[in-house]
């Protein structure tokens, strides 16, 4: 059985949100970053736009977006 819970959201852009679930999983915990969209019946649905990482991985999902914000941040997002 599969129980998840909503931990954060934010807007990606005007029709898209990003939503941070933690879930379980035969007895493993997992978080997951999914893109969602609203389909024709105003309901939200997920894409397969996002990953799943057992929680395990957190540290270095961290890791990752803290260099990607110095990277940013020392202009080295101008590609």
């Amino acid at each position: 059985m599969s129980e998840q819970r909503l931990i954060a959201e934010f807007d990606k852009n005007s029709v898209e949100k990003i939503k941070v679930h933690l879930q379980r999983w035969k007895n493993q915990t997992y978080v997951d970053l999914r893109v969602y969209f609203v389909d024709d019946e105003m309901a939200e649905q997920p894409t397969k736009k996002g990953i799943t990482l057992n929680v395990e991985l957190l540290g270095e999902l961290r890791k990752a977006v803290d260099a990607a914000l110095v990277a940013v941040e020392m202009g080295e997002d101008d590609g």
